[in-house]
C-alpha cells in the first residue's frame, strides 16, 4: 500500500504540490486561463488559492510596472515556497498571504481581476463551500471586474471509477456499490456551477471545459503517481471501512489495470472546467 498524504507532514505535502501537483494538474487550468480569458494588462489582480506562488508570479511578470498581484493560500507551507521565488526573482509587485477562500483577508471591491483555484478542494466539500466562497469573491472584486474559478466538474476520473468497481467485486466487497456511486457524482456539475454563481448575483456566467488525459504504463505507476497517490487515491478509497479492505482492493486495483495495460496505457481523463463571470 502506498504511504497516502494523511501520513505525510504539510511541508512534504507543499514540496510534492510544488514539484507534482503544478506541472501534472494546475498548469492544465492555469493555460486554460490564458488560452480562453481575456486578461487585463494592468490593475490589481487576485489569485485565490495560489498554492506555491507559480501563476501569480507569472501574472505580475506580465503586469511589470502596470499592476500588481496578491495571492492568498490556506498552507503556510505553499506559501513559503512562494515567497522564496519572488526572493529569487526580485519582483516587486506581488505579495503572498494566507488566508481562505471563504475568508480571504482583503479589502472590499479592490481587484480588478480575480482567479481562483479550486480544483483540489475536495469534491465531498466543495458542494457545502461553493457559495460562500463566490460570495467571498465577489466581495473582494470591483464592480464589472471579471472572476474566474477554475474546477474539475463532474464527469472526471470515470475511467478509474469503472475499474474501482470491478475490483470491488473481485474483492468480494460490492456492498460499497452505493458509496461509489456517491463518489461518482459527487463533483459539480458544470450546470450546478453555473446556478450558484448567479445565485449570488454575478454576471455574464459562462462556462469551459476541456478534458484532459493522463497516461500511465502500469498500476504501480499510476496508483504510486504522487499527484494520483496525495490528490486523489485517500478520497477514492475512504469509502473502505478498513485497512485490510483497502489492501484488498489496492491489489484487485493493480491485477486489473495490468490486465488492461496489457496492450497499451492506462487512460483516466479529468474535465478541467473554467466558470468565467463578471462581477
Amino acid at each position: 500500500m502506498p504511504n497516502y498524504s494523511a501520513n505525510k507532514d504539510a511541508k512534504e505535502l507543499a514540496y510534492l504540490y510544488d514539484l507534482y501537483f503544478v506541472p501534472d494538474w494546475r498548469e492544465l487550468f492555469d493555460q486554460l486561463v490564458d488560452a480562453e480569458v481575456k486578461i487585463p494588462t494592468e490593475g490589481k489582480f487576485l489569485d485565490a488559492g495560489c498554492g506555491t506562488g507559480g501563476y501569480a508570479i507569472d501574472l505580475a511578470t506580465r503586469l511589470g510596472d502596470k499592476g500588481e498581484v496578491v495571492g492568498i493560500d490556506d498552507s503556510y507551507e505553499r506559501l513559503a515556497l512562494a515567497n522564496g521565488k519572488i526572493e529569487i526573482k526580485k519582483l516587486e509587485n506581488v505579495r503572498f498571504a494566507q488566508g481562505t477562500l471563504e475568508n480571504l483577508g482583503v479589502t472590499t471591491d479592490d481587484f480588478d481581476f480575480v482567479v481562483a483555484d479550486l480544483s483540489l478542494i475536495s469534491p465531498a466539500e466543495l458542494p457545502e463551500r461553493i457559495n460562500d466562497i463566490l460570495i467571498e469573491l465577489k466581495r473582494v472584486a470591483r464592480s464589472g471586474a471579471t472572476v474566474v474559478l477554475k474546477v474539475a466538474t463532474r464527469g472526471s476520473f470515470d475511467e478509474f471509477y469503472s475499474v474501482y468497481w470491478e475490483a470491488l467485486y473481485e474483492a468480494d466487497l460490492l456492498d460499497y456499490t452505493a458509496q461509489l456511486e456517491d463518489l461518482i457524482k459527487e463533483r459539480l456539475t458544470v450546470e450546478q456551477l453555473e446556478e450558484s454563481a448567479r445565485d449570488v448575483g454575478f454576471r455574464h456566467v459562462e462556462t469551459l471545459t476541456q478534458q484532459n488525459r493522463f497516461e500511465y504504463e502500469n498500476a504501480a505507476e499510476f496508483l504510486s503517481a504522487p499527484l494520483i497517490e496525495n490528490a486523489f487515491l485517500r478520497h477514492w478509497l475512504g469509502i473502505l471501512a478498513s485497512e485490510s479492505e483497502e489492501q484488498q482492493v489496492h491489489e484487485a486495483l493493480t491485477r486489473i489495470i495490468d490486465r488492461e495495460c496489457h496492450d497499451g496505457n492506462f487512460d483516466i481523463s479529468a474535465k478541467t472546467t473554467l466558470l468565467i463571470a463578471k462581477r
